[in-house]
């Protein structure tokens, strides 16, 4: 298909694209409404039917499902499931949420994410690959799908911030290495397969920490009243620096091919910078203990270690100690197998 030219070629790759969104479409169908908005719009029984449907059965046993309830009851009371309006957005006491939603959105498009996936065939022929380019970017996305996956487990076992830190620097390293290796109009083997194996890490990279950690730190840090608007302006951020990178990037290309992974690169560094600053960690946290972390106006970096209280915090204990408990079933499962396994099958590699 890489190598039509007639419509076809554009037409097959649309088509397909259209095949998630079926899917996507078909199974909302069978996804229950959220409890949250039942509880808020006094339908307590049919939230309390969805938490225990969806909960294991231990849980329900101990009636947990109830105390989830007990803590949507008090935002309740609050007031707290009431719509503010677009303005309240900036105002003292919600304009640190959304900045913070707004500046991880930015940040996830000036690493790059458009530019590897919409430009990663475009960028492989400005360096001399021409002939593997569309592989290349084959295997681009599917690393890519790979990484997201790890990324569902990895962002709840090591944090938000930490992943978006680490995944700052080290993408910046990759980009920086890309531009270096790619200064000269004629490469050996060796810096096109230097510059192959950069663009395959970094994107692996981005899609395991800042793509996904993006979208879900702007859900999770807006208000109850807010949520909803904070998530729209930033994604809407999202959309409009998206379409600038991808209008600049063609041009760029031209005019500094590969030179290019120095710009996104100084913004994954700066991205690191920011996240250890001011992106705080809320890795465990449920949306009421996240409404009392920036009540209490601390520094980004206490966020993991404040103790919130009442039934939101005995609620969090809860589920980080069943998430703990399982995390180290797992391991302990691993160390038997090794201890376990015949010395005849053990290899070391160096």
């Amino acid at each position: 298909m890489s190598h039509r030219t007639d419509s076809s070629g554009w037409q097959i790759a649309t088509g397909i694209q259209a095949l998630p969104a079926v899917i996507i479409i078909c199974g909302l169908w069978l996804t229950p409404n959220s409890p949250r908005w039942l509880m808020f719009n006094d339908r307590r029984e049919d939230a309390l039917a969805v938490l225990q449907k969806v909960r294991r059965r231990a849980d329900v046993d101990n009636g947990w499902p109830e105390m989830e309830l007990a803590v949507m009851g008090e935002e309740s009371q609050l007031g707290k499931q009431e719509k503010g309006p677009w303005k309240d957005l900036f105002n003292e006491k919600n304009r640190r949420r959304t900045g913070i939603a707004c500046t991880i959105m930015v940040f996830q498009q000036l690493t790059g994410v458009t530019f590897s996936s919409s430009y990663g065939p475009t960028f492989y022929r400005s360096v001399g690959l021409a002939d593997m380019a569309f592989i290349y970017a084959v295997v681009n996305n599917a690393t890519s799908v790979v990484a997201a996956i790890m990324a569902m487990v990895f962002l709840d076992m090591f944090g938000r911030r930490t992943l978006v830190f680490h995944g700052g620097w080290s993408q910046g390293a990759f980009l920086i290495a890309i531009g270096a290796l790619g200064r000269k109009a004629n490469l050996n083997v060796q810096e096109s397969n230097g510059i192959v194996a950069s663009m395959q890490i970094y994107t692996s990279i981005l899609h395991m920490t800042l793509g996904p950690g993006a979208y879900i730190t702007a859900a999770e840090v807006g208000t109850q009243k807010l949520r909803e608007k904070t998530m729209a302006l930033s994604t809407a951020l999202n959309v409009v620096v998206g379409f600038v990178v991808v209008f600049v990037t063609p041009y760029l290309l031209v005019d500094i091919g590969a030179g290019l992974g120095y710009i996104w690169g100084g913004f994954a560094f700066s991205t690191s910078i920011w996240a250890w600053f001011f992106m705080p960690e809320l890795k465990g946290r449920n949306l009421e203990e996240i409404d009392q972390l920036f009540e209490a106006r601390i520094s980004a970096w206490q966020f993991h270690k404040f103790q919130t209280d009442g039934l939101s915090h005995d609620l969090a204990v809860h589920q980080t100690d069943k998430t703990n408990a399982k995390i180290i079933e797992q391991s302990e499962d691993v160390e038997r197998t090794a201890a376990t396994a015949p010395i005849g099958n053990i290899k070391l590699n160096y």
